[in-house]
């Protein structure tokens, strides 16, 4: 039930025809009127307003759909799109992340009995690159364990064999955008042996280089309100290093539907030792 209607239920006393209720039919409440596979829900990781026009045209020329696509503005910066077709529905999810005046754009789906109000829109689909892995070490097992520790892991580029190798592993993973963006994540065996691997993002919208966190720049970041801040000027915990910068091209996909590539591309990604703070 919407938090909303909760919250009005908790504030106020209801008198006993309002609490008692009506009966429903199933039959009513449990038909699907029309397709939600065709309905995709947005947030604007910002914390300024929209114009629901300039998005709604905006979102027009960078989907392009085929078949047609409408916008409904909701409260608290979110939004309802409607697909005529679920191909184009498919395809703006797949094409994740997107963003709005340099702010990351969320879209997550919409199951039949959900308030469009309720749904998740903490997290975010991302193309990372994993740098510092050992070629030995690449495969779609490290890959998912990798990818289930920066957030939730989904797929990994593989060449036509099935095999995962180059000077980094590009996965796609699902990262929760409460939370700051991860820069390294450091492995330790059993055994006690060490590997620290860096993170880049493709496709990398506006976000905080004090604080780590998408939806806000720098000079809007809460930490410079705390009474011990220290102005770091250019010597920020996070950069713009975190955006990848190499960004391959014609991909395809095997029979098991991974992504695949067809000839592996080497990259050279200097990190700076920010990372490792």
């Amino acid at each position: 039930m919407d938090s909303g209607l909760n919250g009005l239920k908790s504030a106020l006393s209801l008198t006993e025809s309002e609490d008692a209720g009506v009966v429903i039919a199933s039959s009513l409440w449990y038909s699907d009127s029309d397709s939600y596979d065709l309905y995709l829900v947005g947030r604007v990781l910002s914390s300024r307003a929209f114009h629901a026009d300039a998005l709604k045209s905006t979102l027009l020329l960078a989907f392009n759909p085929v078949r047609g696509m409408d916008l409904k503005p909701l409260e608290g910066n979110r939004f309802l799109l409607k697909f005529d077709h679920i191909v184009d529905r498919n395809r703006v999810l797949d094409g994740c992340p997107w963003s709005f005046e340099k702010n990351l754009l969320v879209l997550n789906s919409i199951a039949p009995n959900e308030n469009p109000q309720e749904v998740n829109l903490d997290w975010a689909e991302f193309h990372v690159h994993v740098q510092g892995l050992p070629l030995s070490k690449m495969s779609k097992e490290m890959a998912a364990f990798i990818g289930n520790h920066l957030g939730r892991f989904i797929d990994v580029d593989m060449d036509s064999a099935g095999q995962v190798w180059g000077s980094h592993m590009r996965i796609r993973a699902s990262v929760d955008v409460t939370k700051p963006l991860r820069r390294v994540l450091k492995l330790r065996t059993t055994l006690g042996d060490e590997q620290l691997l860096s993170f880049t993002y493709e496709k990398l919208p506006n976000f905080c280089y004090l604080c780590g966190c998408l939806g806000h720049l720098s000079k809007f970041c809460e930490l410079r309100f705390s009474e011990d801040f220290i102005d770091p000027c250019d010597a920020t915990p996070f950069g713009p290093w975190l955006r990848a910068t190499n960004i391959p091209t014609g991909r395809n996909r095997n029979a098991a539907g991974n992504r695949v590539t067809p000839t592996p591309l080497f990259f050279t990604t200097q990190i700076p030792l920010q990372v490792c703070y």
